[in-house]
């Protein structure tokens, strides 16, 4: 039975999108890889195929806070004698609780609070239970976002839960299906990547399980070598050992990892494809697929004071988990090409195991056997393929009830699709006009009358298009002559900067600026002359011109803060800053350029007040180390004045001594 019902969280609020577009701003995009000679040339055949280079046409969801209240979110609930099961199609289709009614005991991570925090792509993410991962290396584009959500109702009374959503990088649609039949102890899942365009694309899909870290917590899986991933400043070091010992530790235990790492494990072609997490007494979440699944991975934050802090800043005190994850590649750091018109569909499913005492055998492979006894012996290839035949099959006459619905972006796309006489997004998906909203308001408008009307400068941009259909639409508005024709330069210029066409992006913002000055032209103009092409005199120009005319956005501030701080204008910034108001002083993000500011210019007192223990960034990147570098540069400097000594090794040591780095501040990974 499926129930749609509230649940309650304690959840922050995720605030209002940043207006920019991403101009080589999203670091995570653009991180470095380096592979040991362990790994082969097949091996790496596949590594960096794929990626993307700019996460438009998405906005960035950056305004998020840390005040949590209760709120009750929209969940569908999936419940037999055995298990009950609660989805969140308000958040990415989060499958947030798998409780085992039998044992009395959740086989999930499910995290008491809901708290964005900057660890993905369009930079909020948030952890526990089972994220689905679509399209792009980096966290699925919509985990913060709501879902379309049916129930489809077979003539016999079987019932699935269906959420689904259109993809706009890939521009694909994707779907989650669940079943949890009467007599289950299985909970099943089918996901779905449809390509029904003329081109071919990549696409990527990994289910990321997040599971309690327990001092035993064990992650089994029937490998012998993985893949190991280690993310420094930049980039990420990618090596090849064996399982599960190395380095003279028994890494299945998440215990044993100092620092966060990801271990991508190579099971075997004729191996079936599962992998389990187990506690100190045998029990745990055991996650099973068809072979279209190959990849397993086990994420950890390991146990350096950073990665424990991360798990209490994504929660609240004392917590901590890690995430089993399956994959349809070897690893997150490539992408599989679809060909057009393709359409792949796989199957998974989530249950509770009992192993008892030999999931802790010191032997690996007595470990490894004790999952699959724990499972009857069906944990073989082509056993597991026999266990989801049929399972998503409903006899003739099935009904639809509609739950809620997700974004106005597939509607859209099937106007423009039905306009060029393209197949609809979806063969399966239902995209309902009533769906249209704010964000696809203006494009309705250039579909309809060929120009964006009448728009101010001084409102911020809504929303971006990036499919190809848009471009004469787009081209032509900057045509005509006539108030709406700066912001269709505006907007054109995105386009073209989607697809790599700089220079043509450059000269659309600088016609935009010639007919109607904008902040945001302004700053797209300063971000292209810094990223692009190197001229920083000319960014530093247009970034001061677009604070000048709007000096009440945040993400502009933010910015001209970077750029002003990294190119000696440390005092016209902190002018800049002293001037906003009192909401603005309070960004962390801009409160930390201020002190780099009083730092560079020898303030060192002045910024003692705003880098300690206290100071709080509600945006601290997942890898980002500029707290703990502030930290380190400026109370080293306070040593310096204090004791006279200028040995940087002494220096360095007397530091660390007198004035550690507090905890609250430490989001060191690599430590």
């Amino acid at each position: 039975m499926i129930r749609y019902e509230d649940y309650i969280i304690n959840a922050a609020d995720l605030g209002r999108c940043n207006p920019l577009p991403d101009l080589k701003n999203v670091s995570y995009i653009h991180a470095k890889y380096e592979m040991t000679d362990k790994i082969t040339e097949e091996e790496k055949s596949g590594i960096g195929k794929g990626m993307i280079s700019t996460m438009l046409p998405y906005t960035l969801q950056d305004g998020y806070n840390r005040d949590r209240k209760p709120r009750a979110f929209k969940a569908a609930v999936l419940e037999n004698k055995y298990l009950k099961a609660v989805f969140l199609p308000e958040l990415g289709g989060r499958l947030w609780s798998l409780f085992d009614k039998e044992k009395g005991r959740e086989l999930l991570y499910k995290n008491p609070v809901f708290q964005p925090a900057n660890l993905a792509l369009r930079n909020a993410w948030f952890s526990g239970g089972v994220e689905f991962n679509v399209g792009i290396k980096g966290h699925n584009p919509l985990t913060c976002s709501r879902l379309f959500a049916e129930i489809i109702t077979g003539s016999n009374g079987e019932e699935i839960l269906k959420m689904y959503e259109y993809e706009r990088i890939r521009e694909i649609t994707y779907s989650i299906s669940a079943r949890l039949p009467e007599d289950s102890r299985l909970l099943y899942i089918q996901d779905c990547v449809e390509n029904t365009s003329d081109d071919d694309k990549y696409s990527y899909w990994w289910s990321n399980i997040a599971v309690p870290e327990g001092d035993a917590t064990r992650v089994i899986v029937p490998a012998d070598e993985s893949f190991l991933s280690s993310y420094n400043e930049g980039q990420y070091l990618v090596d090849k050992i064996s399982v599960p010992m190395h380095g003279g530790k028994d890494l299945s235990y998440p215990k044993n990892s100092v620092r966060s790492q990801d271990f991508f494990f190579k099971i075997s072609q004729n191996e079936a494809k599962w992998i389990a997490a187990v506690q100190d007494d045998g029990y745990g979440l055991l996650q099973v697929s068809d072979q279209r699944m190959i990849g397993r991975k086990l994420f950890v934050w390991g146990h350096g004071r950073g990665g424990r802090h991360w798990g209490e800043w994504l929660s609240v005190e004392g917590q901590s988990y890690v995430e089993i994850q399956a994959g349809l590649a070897r690893t997150q750091l490539e992408h599989i090409p679809m060909k057009a018109g393709e359409c792949w569909k796989w199957t998974e499913a989530y249950g509770a195991i009992e192993c008892g005492k030999a999931a802790h055998s010191d032997d690996w492979a007595t470990a490894v056997q004790s999952v699959k006894n724990a499972f009857c012996g069906e944990l073989e290839a082509g056993a597991t393929e026999k266990m989801f035949d049929g399972m998503f099959s409903l006899p003739e006459g099935s009904r639809v009830q509609r739950l809620c619905d997700g974004s106005g972006w597939g509607a859209l796309e099937n106007i423009m699709r039905q306009r060029t006489g393209k197949a609809p997004a979806s063969k399966t998906c239902n995209f309902y006009e009533s769906s249209l909203d704010g964000e696809q308001e203006q494009w309705l408008e250039l579909i309809k009358n060929g120009s964006f009307g009448d728009m101010s400068p001084r409102e911020e941009p809504k929303s971006y298009v990036g499919a190809r259909a848009f471009r004469p639409l787009l081209e032509a508005a900057a045509e005509k002559q006539g108030k709406g024709q700066w912001y269709a330069l505006l907007q054109l210029g995105v386009h073209y900067y989607i697809y790599g066409e700089i220079d043509k992006a450059r000269d659309a913002w600088l016609k935009s600026v010639d007919i109607c000055e904008s902040a945001w032209a302004l700053r797209n103009l300063a971000m292209l002359y810094k990223s692009e092409y190197g001229e920083t005199d000319k960014s530093l120009e247009y970034i001061g011109r677009a604070v000048a005319f709007d000096s009440g956005c945040r993400a502009i501030l933010v910015d001209c803060a970077r750029l002003y701080t990294d190119n000696g204008r440390d005092r016209e910034w902190l002018g800049i800053f002293g001037s906003l108001s009192s909401e603005l002083q309070n960004v962390g993000r801009l409160r930390i350029f201020k002190a780099i500011a009083l730092i560079n210019l020898g303030r060192y007192e002045e910024a003692e007040t705003i880098v300690n223990k206290d100071f709080v960034m509600y945006d601290i990147q997942e890898g980002e180390v500029s707290i703990s570098h502030i930290w380190k540069r400026l109370y080293k400097e306070k040593v310096r004045k204090e004791t006279g000594i200028n040995d940087e090794a002494e220096l360095n040591r007397l530091t660390d001594e007198k004035y550690p780095l507090p905890r609250s501040l430490d989001f060191r990974m690599h430590e």
